[in-house]
C-alpha cells in the first residue's frame, strides 16, 4: 500500500496520486509539482531543503516568470515561509499571507499572497525539506483537504528522496539542466 492510500482524497486527486507513485524515480518531483499546481491552481510549487541557516529551491514548477527568478535560490530561512510553518509560527495553508502576522512582514509576502507548505518528513522523523506551492492571489478556499494532498505529495517524495538516499539532485536534475 503506497502513501496515496493512506489519505482520504477527491477522486481526482487521487488518480494524480496514482500516477506519480507509479512514475520513473526522477519523474516523480516533476509529477508531484505539476500536480500540486494543477489540482490546487496556485501559481508555482516547489520543493526545497532546508538547515539551520539557508532554504534551497531545488525543483519548481508554474509560471514561467516565477521559475525563471527562483529555481535554484537560496534563502536565508529567516526570510521564509517554511521555516516558519515548519517552527508551528504558521499553518501549513495560509490563504492570505498579508493577514498572518508571523510573515506578512517578509518580502516574499508582497508577492505571494497565499501559501500552502508541508515537511517533506523521512521515515526516521528527520525533515528533508518542504513542498510548498504559492499564489499572486489570497486563495480563502485553502484548507485541511489542500494540505491532506500536499502531504501524501510529501511522503511520496520522501519515499524517493530516501531510495536515493538523500541525494536530491539526482530527482531533480531536469529542473537544472545537469542530466547525466
Amino acid at each position: 500500500m503506497g502513501p496515496g492510500t493512506d489519505y482520504h482524497v477527491p477522486p481526482e486527486w487521487a488518480e494524480a496520486i496514482h500516477r506519480i507513485e507509479a512514475a520513473q524515480e526522477t519523474d516523480v518531483v516533476e509529477q508531484a509539482l505539476a500536480a500540486a499546481e494543477r489540482h490546487l491552481g496556485m501559481d508555482a510549487s516547489y520543493l526545497t531543503t532546508v538547515d539551520s541557516r539557508s532554504q534551497t529551491i531545488h525543483a519548481m514548477s508554474g509560471d514561467d516568470d516565477i521559475v525563471s527568478r527562483y529555481q535554484g535560490t537560496v534563502f536565508p530561512v529567516e526570510q521564509t515561509f517554511c521555516m516558519r510553518m515548519l517552527s508551528g509560527e504558521i499553518p501549513n495553508a495560509v490563504p492570505d499571507t498579508r493577514a498572518e502576522p508571523a510573515i506578512s512582514g517578509l518580502d516574499a509576502s508582497r508577492e505571494f499572497h497565499a501559501y500552502l507548505g508541508v515537511p517533506v518528513r523521512l521515515s526516521d522523523g528527520r525533515v528533508h525539506g518542504t513542498i510548498c506551492c504559492v499564489s499572486k492571489d489570497t486563495r480563502p478556499g485553502l484548507g485541511p483537504d489542500e494540505v491532506r494532498f500536499m502531504e501524501v505529495l510529501a511522503d511520496i517524495v520522501a519515499a524517493r528522496v530516501e531510495r536515493v538516499r538523500g541525494d536530491v539532485a539526482r530527482l531533480t536534475e531536469r529542473f537544472t539542466g545537469n542530466s547525466n
